[in-house]
């Protein structure tokens, strides 16, 4: 997993180089005037902006992905985003759905936390489970954008 924050200048200075170039491209994008749903961000990449309330983590289930990494950048609002960098035990997962590339666990194991203000991104690697958009200290409305990224550009 990565951590960083778009508002600082030397954002991209320690990202692999695709990861820089994506993060480049949403810096000069209007994102609070962003529209809600899917749009490509570049060709054979493509980002989902979204809009939710953000709730408990309790009962939440973890996703996992195997194909794609995803690019987690916030919007407005704020999140906290529970994750594991622990080797998944896949036997605690249900099955893996291929066209959408992703299985759930309600088990995280070691679980850590991170939180997100605006401009801060998160990126998860293949077989890193995270449980996005649990609330900080109340529910709030958030915007943020996820952009997948085909493995294969690393």
């Amino acid at each position: 997993m990565l951590l960083g924050d778009l508002s600082r200048e030397d954002y991209a200075k320690s990202l692999p180089p695709v990861f820089a170039r994506l993060c480049g491209k949403l810096k000069a994008l209007d994102l609070v005037a962003l529209p809600l749903g899917w749009q490509d961000l570049e060709d054979g990449i493509r980002m989902n902006v979204m809009e939710f309330e953000t709730s408990p983590v309790e009962g939440k289930k973890a996703e996992l992905h195997r194909k794609f990494i995803d690019i987690q950048l916030l919007i407005s609002g704020e999140e906290m985003i529970e994750y594991s960098l622990s080797q998944p035990n896949l036997a605690l997962y249900d099955e893996y759905r291929e066209d959408d590339d992703y299985q759930l666990t309600p088990t995280l194991e070691n679980k850590n936390q991170l939180f997100l203000k605006p401009n801060m991104f998160a990126i998860f690697l293949p077989n890193e489970p995270h449980t996005p958009g649990n609330l900080v200290t109340e529910s709030k409305l958030l915007k943020k954008l996820v952009v997948k990224v085909p493995v294969e550009l690393l």
